[in-house]
């Protein structure tokens, strides 16, 4: 038996880069900002390693005063700049994004809760 990983789609949801571009820029910045709330939001059953990339997603974007209309923007910019990840949903290009503009934050987390860099 050979697995092979499926892209779920929902149709009139935002699956993919071409459904991203289609979007203007206000909607792209509120849906962003959502995926992000959710993203970092720490549940009670989270584990360590989990709580902590969170905590430290949400400390970089405050610090480094990064905006839902800056997060859209890159974004955009990866789907245009990168036509191989226009198949990702808007959500891992975000994950992506935010293990590159806060891996340092991230790391410093870990330390502090005794757990090695990513």
């Amino acid at each position: 038996m050979t697995a092979t990983a499926l892209t779920a789609t929902a149709s009139g949801f935002v699956n993919d880069g071409p459904s991203w571009l289609k979007m203007p820029p206000g909607a792209q910045a509120a849906y962003i900002q959502g995926v992000n709330d959710s993203s970092n939001f720490v549940y009670v059953n989270d584990d360590l390693a989990t709580a902590t990339v969170k905590l430290a997603r949400t400390r970089c974007l405050i610090e480094q005063k990064i905006t839902a209309t800056m997060l859209a923007s890159q974004i955009t910019a990866t789907y245009n700049a990168n036509r191989s990840s226009t198949n990702q949903p808007p959500l891992a290009i975000y994950v992506l994004l935010m293990s590159g503009n806060c891996k340092n934050y991230i790391n410093q987390e870990r330390g502090r809760m005794g757990l090695p860099p990513i």
